[in-house]
């Protein structure tokens, strides 16, 4: 059980700005948070509007109800400033974007598990997907911070649906990281999925990626799940997910996993006529459930059924 304690902030906020289309950063005044912040951390914050000089109706006002969810993507501890980036998909973020400087804002945090630290000599490649690169600014930010590996010990490979959507690209290269874009409509970089640039990586320069991490959709995920399970390389995930109490009470964000390397037991969907020495999938074995608010957000990449 983690040590770190949870607080609840009324965090003001310093600055809240569109970074690219529907696509914002949020700095919020949050010591104690900001404090106590590790990479792979998150927070939950009250997205509903209940300004004193809120124009939306009244029976309207605490709507979204739920908490929200935002990966932690930098930090400054002298200032005791955190900063998250989001999109707008829905009412919530719909009504963050509105906030505006010296407004409060409800915060819990820092919640979850935490990232597996780099470690000097041992290359790490983070795979990023839309606004899954926030766990990864604070990642290489902290390690360079506190000196654990060299910038030139990480690669990040950043995709997005089109260029406006890669902000944050420019805080790595200031740190000296080395990036790869790649867009789905060709933008900027390669043209493709981000996927293929850890493909290309793989086959070039495989002495670079001794542990492999990855957070964005889903689909893309599963297949650096893949390509880590074939070319034998360990890592992590960081999942999304809908967490409406953020402390694993509710069970409402509970994901499977499995044991990495087990026999695969009989399975919901395994073929009747499998052949009885294939080779063991940890997919097929029999899960357990975790609630990703508090066994993660952070995963051993091979446990994760996806």
């Amino acid at each position: 059980m983690s040590t770190i304690p949870i607080c609840q902030y009324d965090a003001e906020v310093l600055a809240n700005r569109e970074i690219g289309p529907g696509l914002y950063w949020i700095d919020l005044l949050a010591p104690e948070i900001t404090r106590h912040a590790l990479p792979g951390h998150f927070v939950h914050l009250i997205a509903s509007d209940v300004s004193e000089d809120s124009s939306r109706q009244t029976w309207l006002r605490h709507t979204p109800l739920l908490r929200r969810p935002f990966s932690i993507a930098e930090r400054d501890p002298e200032r005791g400033v955190f900063g998250l980036i989001y999109r707008i998909v829905g009412g919530g973020t719909e009504i963050l974007a509105t906030r505006r400087r010296g407004e409060r804002v409800d915060v819990l945090g820092p919640l979850g598990r935490t990232f597996e630290p780099v470690h000097a000599g041992r290359p790490v490649i983070m795979v990023a997907g839309g606004v899954g690169v926030a766990p990864f600014l604070s990642l290489a930010q902290e390690t360079v911070r506190n000196g654990r590996a060299r910038p030139a010990e990480m690669t990040v490979l950043f995709g997005a649906a089109t260029a406006g959507l890669l902000s944050g690209e420019e805080k790595f290269r200031a740190l000296g990281v080395d990036v790869r874009l790649a867009t789905d409509d060709g933008t900027t970089g390669h043209h493709g999925l981000v996927t293929d640039l850890l493909d290309r990586e793989l086959a070039s320069s495989p002495r670079r990626c001794a542990y492999l991490y990855a957070c964005g959709p889903t689909p893309m995920m599963r297949r650096c799940q893949e390509i880590a399970r074939e070319a034998g390389i360990d890592g992590q995930v960081s999942l999304e997910g809908i967490m409406p109490c953020g402390v694993g009470v509710c069970m409402a964000c509970v994901v499977a996993c499995t044991a990495p390397g087990a026999a695969p037991d009989a399975a919901p969907g395994a073929a009747p006529d499998a052949a009885p020495d294939a080779a063991p999938d940890a997919r097929l074995s029999t899960p357990r459930y975790e609630r990703v608010c508090d066994a993660g957000p952070v995963f051993d990449m091979q446990e994760v059924v996806m």
